[in-house]
């Protein structure tokens, strides 16, 4: 009698085992999942504010100065949603700039300044950046 009772103990005690462990996977699982699924929801987000966001150079001024160059762009947003402006390079030299938003149907001056003085009649090869990497490059001939 005593052998029949420990094996239906021996069988209940692996079964709770075994549950523990399932219960155990399917927590950590359900967690790892829930994280990977909003993880995707936020980087589609910032797919669709990337694809909205489009603006153009219209304009470009230079003033040489003693020791560096500013370069004044106006830039219109014709996207849908508003960008705002992180950085330019000027000949590949990231120039000091300030942040500038810009609202759809807007457009507005983004100025940066390098320590360089740039000659005349050089070919200058301008890159806007905005805060999600969108970027518009032109080359200017001044």
């Amino acid at each position: 009698m005593k052998k029949g009772i420990s094996e239906i103990i021996a069988i209940l005690v692996m079964l709770l085992i075994v549950s523990s462990i399932g219960v155990i996977i399917y927590t950590y699982a359900t967690g790892y999942f829930s994280l990977m699924s909003s993880a995707i929801t936020e980087r589609s987000k910032l797919d669709i504010n990337t694809i909205k966001e489009k603006f153009v150079i219209v304009d470009v001024i230079i003033n040489r100065l003693s020791n560096s160059t500013e370069i004044c762009t106006a830039v219109y947003n014709y996207g849908k949603t508003s960008i705002i402006l992180k950085s330019m390079f000027i000949n590949g030299t990231k120039a000091i700039t300030n942040e500038e938003e810009i609202l759809p149907g807007e457009f507005k001056w983004f100025n940066g300044t390098i320590n360089i003085v740039i000659p005349s009649n050089t070919i200058i090869n301008l890159k806007v950046v905005s805060s999600l990497g969108n970027y518009y490059e032109t080359i200017i001939f001044q």
